[in-house]
């Protein structure tokens, strides 16, 4: 009589445990490919002055990984003889952004956003960016997010808070190593079992 510890349903369960355990991993984070804005939110520190709050609902589409010129994160804002634009760019050494999710947690590299304000052929831009932090919701993809920025040489603007909101699309997560090489052993496993059993000889009576 065979062993119950080497009978192919004990076997089989022991894989499908091991299975459980290797991927039972601590979760990794994954990186986002771009961000789907719908709108957001911007508090204007204006120190002795006060601050000046205002929010937005405004369709834009943010790309990790590479610098966007104007005005391709959101169609541009007109007031009056002013038009304001957002864009990406390394003129201050600022790397192209990036940004990761991790549970219920999403953080992203936005140093290199810009707000530009052109009147005719005039264009001022200003550095708005920060690391912004915030919430994800792994079933919907939908995320808000904010960072601080501090203005320096401004006269009367001293810092903002900016805050972004929409759905984060993320890059495909590859099944783990470790996992693979468990699945291809499980496989020789089974082909083992299978030629064995072919060999296998049913106990007769001695008559």
């Amino acid at each position: 009589m065979r062993s119950a510890l080497f009978h192919p349903r004990a076997i089989v369960a022991t894989a499908f445990l091991g299975a459980l355990w290797l991927t039972a991993e601590p979760a990794q984070a994954v990186l986002v490919t771009q961000l789907e804005l719908t709108g957001g939110r911007v508090q204007l520190d204006f120190g002795f002055f006060g601050p000046l709050r205002g929010s937005f609902e405004r369709e834009g589409l943010l790309v990790m990984g590479q610098y966007q010129p104007l005005p391709d994160i959101f169609p541009p804002i007109t007031k009056g003889h002013r038009t304001l634009t957002l864009f990406t760019s390394g003129i201050q050494g600022a790397p192209p952004p990036s940004g990761t999710v991790s549970g219920s947690m999403i953080t992203v590299d936005l140093t290199s956003l810009f707000l530009g304000i052109s009147r005719g052929d005039r264009l001022r831009a200003w550095n708005i960016g920060g690391i912004a932090n915030g919430s994800f919701d792994p079933s919907t993809s939908a995320f808000s997010m904010s960072w601080e920025h501090l203005f320096r040489g401004q006269p009367l603007l001293s810092s903002a808070v900016f805050s972004l909101q929409g759905t984060a699309v993320l890059a495909p997560i590859p099944l783990p190593a470790s996992l693979v090489l468990f699945a291809s052993g499980l496989v020789g496993i089974g082909q083992t079992i299978r030629r064995r059993g072919k060999g296998l000889i049913s106990p007769q009576r001695m008559g």
